[in-house]
């Protein structure tokens, strides 16, 4: 019965490597500005298609980059060019109207982490957010060549808001984020079992 289940569960299993590029952001803060610069990104995706309409996918990419830093605090002196990286760890789901298709359109949502790395500052982690639309050309039953345009944005702020008034109390939540990392990609994916 246990090799049953894991052959299930092989049977819907695909890694995609893939490789692309993302556009140039600016940060705007209290105390300055920051700018990621645009360049190459590259990582890979574990997807565990649920059924042809639903995949769950594990995510990392990575972008080695600069960041170009503005200052305007007083005597702080950190204001530079400083290399670094941006690293997404993502769990989500991707929908299409049928997987198996020669042409398979797909959209999907994640949640994770964004990792920023630099030569001058310690690591920084921020929850992310991220969707993607693209399509799978599926070249046979095992090679599907995926082309994707995804928004990947770290959430600077979350917040939680309690009020009372004449009329009633009332509560809300928000979140705010200063970053959006809009990239292009294309990869290969290979469908471990079928």
């Amino acid at each position: 019965m246990l090799a049953g289940c894991s052959s299930l569960f092989a049977q819907g299993l695909k890694l995609t490597a893939f490789g692309g590029y993302t556009i140039q952001d600016k940060v705007y803060g209290y105390y300055g500005d920051v700018i990621i610069e645009d360049g190459p990104h590259y990582g890979g995706m574990l997807s565990y298609e649920r059924n042809a309409n639903m995949s769950i996918d594990l995510t990392y990419s990575h972008q080695s980059t600069t960041f170009n830093i503005k200052d305007y605090s007083a005597g702080v002196g950190s204001s530079g060019n400083y290399s670094g990286g941006v690293n997404y760890i993502m769990i989500g789901t991707s929908h299409s109207k049928d997987f198996n298709a020669k042409v398979a359109p797909y959209g999907g949502g994640m949640l994770g982490a964004a990792v920023f790395t630099s030569s001058r500052f310690s690591d920084e982690w921020k929850f992310a957010v991220g969707g993607k639309l693209g399509v799978i050309v599926n070249a046979n039953e095992k090679i599907g060549i995926m082309l994707q345009t995804q928004l990947m944005v770290p959430v600077q702020g979350v917040g939680l808001g309690v009020g009372c008034g004449t009329s009633g109390c009332g509560g809300g939540t928000y979140t705010s984020s200063t970053a959006t990392q809009l990239g292009f990609t294309g990869g290969v994916q290979i469908k471990l079992n079928n």
